[in-house]
């Protein structure tokens, strides 16, 4: 006499249930899941570990992190190299860290040109178009930098603007064009550069790693950083 369906389904799913159990895999959990898991595992981190999560409910160590070396930059702008192996003996981690042979280049921001727009019968001062250029001389690529410029003049007047570059890969370099700064002309103006953020595409500051040049069209030098 044939099994009635429901007790061939249960036979069924108990035979599945049973045969992950022997073969030594948890049966992949579904209650409140509704992430899709790369056939390669999903990546997590623990305290100073590296996981991979898998579709099938179980985990490893993830030994792309376990023995690599990564970059890091320090606050004083140099590139220094981490190493993480595990010791053969202890299986302790030994961390390492070292600087690196091929330091990192600067971030350069510059005024390259400037633009004299002329007296207009809408204003008499904004007559300055300042033309901002950032290039990423460094070996990491740049996600985001937001540089403030204040603007003065022989006679002691002050105009700022801002502008935010980005992202810019190793060796590319941009050019933006800012809203006028309020001065007569273009002629006879010196700039100070501010750094509010900026930030590489890994995730590390940029900003003592910025530059400025006093051979662009306007001289422009670093604002002094402000007193803890």
């Amino acid at each position: 006499m044939p099994l009635p369906l429901k007790s061939l389904l249960s036979t069924f799913l108990l035979l599945f249930y049973v045969t992950r159990l022997l073969a030594g895999t948890p049966p992949k959990t579904t209650s409140n899941n509704t992430e899709a898991i790369p056939p390669s595992g999903l990546g997590a981190t623990t305290i100073g570990e590296r996981v991979l999560l898998l579709s099938d409910g179980s985990w490893k160590i993830d030994n792309y992190y376990r023995e690599d070396k990564v970059s890091a930059i320090t606050d004083h702008g140099r590139t220094v190299s981490l190493t993480r192996k595990l010791d053969p003996n202890s299986q302790k981690p030994i961390l390492i860290w070292e600087y690196s042979d091929q330091s990192t280049g600067p971030i350069q921001i510059l005024v390259s040109r400037a633009i004299d727009t002329g007296k207009s019968i809408h204003s008499n001062t904004d007559n300055c178009i300042p033309v901002i250029t950032a290039r990423n001389l460094s070996k990491l690529s740049l996600f985001r930098v937001i540089a403030e410029l204040s603007f003065q003049t022989s006679d002691g007047n002050i105009a700022s603007t801002s502008v935010m570059l980005g992202p810019l890969d190793q060796g590319e370099e941009e050019e933006k064009v800012t809203s006028p700064i309020y001065v007569d002309k273009c002629q006879n103006l010196t700039a100070m550069l501010h750094i509010p953020y900026c930030y590489f595409s890994n995730g590390l500051d940029c900003t003592n790693t910025v530059e400025t040049s006093r051979y662009g069209t306007i001289p422009v030098q670093l604002a002094p950083k402000p007193s803890l």
